[in-house]
């Protein structure tokens, strides 16, 4: 029987909310008065199987949180091996405490909203050797505005000690900045999840064994196109095409995490499968699409833009990849993939199924957990994951243009707890138009910065979805 999700947020809710469950959770996050470690952390390493020395004190209170692991487990019909997988992760764990602080913080709602984010995408710099037409930052000279080296280490300190999972280096182009591999080294030591996301022409030998040597994570390349005829041209430069592929190669043989990442338009739309094909030749670990958004260059080219029938066609075409368990991870920005997914699979009786989680990262659940999707699902912008500018402005998304605050100015903690439009953005009831009136609202909700880029309003109905066509003609 599937988790009703209404019912499934009420309860829980009410459980974690309550004045005992508040008062675990605060303290599964405070340090033992005896071994000095912190309770949530002897527990996770516990119920792992890692060896690890308990006090009297932390043998009591662990065990209470192992029992709610395995209920919570069990419950949600998730292998043993794959949570202790995960809670074995340090990774993992960061967002495991992110959690903990949303449930005493925020309690549980639909959609989630995290505590601390589980990632920031930082445009590095403006400055970019190469000129491409759908660029959202308009990318080509360093900004004068641009932080500091010094204050681009002082950023870091504050997403590390807010407990961010994942730190994301874009741009422009990242390594077109001197000092990258100074910040990027100090954020891989201050433990976040450090990537790079890069268009790949800068990367030789050289370059890709420093990336490895300072721990980067995972490497992340724009390629547009199956052939350097579409890609180049993307791109304003000829050869670009090929020196990105040689950049991607350098990255596979140093053991990288290495991804393709492509934005789907009608100039490649029909040569995405290839794209794919030419990441699994080359040994990626995954592919990244995206979805174009009409903002920066982008907006001098709204007519290659996908119609919803085409977005579909190629989001099918994607959840076949992942169910026919590709070798290479699927991932998509198109926050209607989860709609797809949970349409696709709602027929399946037991079993796993895909859900995407903020339209981004892809993971398996239970059948029966299938509900998780309401929370998890969707737009992420401003309740999962934000944006830095190169000038330091914090947005809801690259993608989003709108500045809720300044790091010169203002603390990253206080602006992601009380930014009155990350409020807004985490709250699918103020939703209009037909992503208002959806019976996927909470799946999906649309992509938020689209319908900026269209509507000149956040709340507004994403008109790349084909239900929101529909509902548009219906009415």
């Amino acid at each position: 029987m599937s988790l009703n999700p209404i019912k499934y947020s009420n309860f829980w809710n009410a459980v974690v909310t309550s004045t005992p469950v508040k008062r675990m959770l605060e303290l599964s996050l405070s340090k033992c008065v005896v071994c000095g470690r912190e309770v949530l952390d002897t527990a996770l390493d516990t119920y792992a199987g890692l060896k690890v020395q308990e006090c009297g004190k932390c043998r009591i209170y662990s065990r209470i949180i192992i029992f709610w692991i395995e209920f919570l487990r069990r419950s949600l019909s998730v292998d043993k091996k794959k949570v202790i997988k995960i809670l074995s992760d340090q990774y993992a764990r960061r967002g495991i405490k992110s959690m903990v602080n949303t449930f005493i913080h925020f309690g549980i709602k639909r959609p989630l909203a995290v505590y601390s984010p589980f990632l920031v995408v930082w445009d590095y710099t403006r400055k970019c050797n190469l000129n491409c037409r759908h660029c959202y930052s308009n990318a080509r000279a360093a900004s004068e505005k641009e932080l500091t080296t010094e204050e681009s280490l002082s950023v870091v300190d504050q997403l590390a000690d807010f407990g961010v999972v994942a730190l994301a280096f874009s741009g422009g182009e990242p390594l077109a900045r001197r000092d990258f591999f100074h910040v990027a080294e100090h954020a891989v030591k201050s433990g976040l999840y450090v990537s790079l996301a890069t268009n790949g022409t800068l990367i030789d030998k050289h370059t890709a064994r420093r990336l490895s040597q300072i721990g980067l994570h995972y490497v992340e390349i724009s390629i547009d196109g199956a052939s350097s005829n579409v890609h180049d041209e993307f791109r304003g430069l000829k050869g670009a095409f090929e020196k990105a592929i040689q950049g991607l190669r350098y990255c596979v043989e140093e053991g990288l995490c290495v991804s393709i990442a492509v934005t789907a338009t009608k100039m490649n739309f029909n040569q995405i499968p290839k794209i794919l094909e030419l990441a699994e030749e080359i040994g990626a670990d995954r592919f990244a699409l995206f979805n174009f958004v009409p903002t920066g260059r982008g907006s001098e080219m709204v007519s290659l833009d996908l119609s919803p029938e085409e977005r579909e066609e190629l989001l099918i075409f994607l959840l076949g990849k992942l169910l026919s368990s590709s070798k290479v991870t699927m991932l998509a920005t198109a926050p209607q993939l989860a709609r797809v997914a949970v349409s696709q699979q709602q027929r399946l009786k037991g079993g796993e199924i895909y859900v995407p989680m903020a339209h981004m990262q892809t993971t398996k659940v239970s059948s029966r957990a299938l509900a998780l999707a309401d929370f998890i699902g969707g737009c992420g912008a401003g309740r999962l994951y934000c944006s830095i500018s190169p000038e330091g402005d914090v947005q809801p998304c690259v993608f989003l243009p709108i500045k809720v605050g300044n790091l010169r100015n203002d603390c990253f903690e206080s602006i992601w707890l009380k930014s009155p439009v990350f409020n807004i953005l985490r709250n699918r009831e103020n939703l209009r138009g037909a992503c208002g009136n959806c019976t996927f609202k909470y799946v999906c909700g649309g992509c938020r910065a689209r319908a900026y880029a269209y509507h000149e309003d956040i709340l507004a109905s994403d008109p790349g979805c084909i239900l929101a066509n529909r509902y548009s003609k219906e009415t």
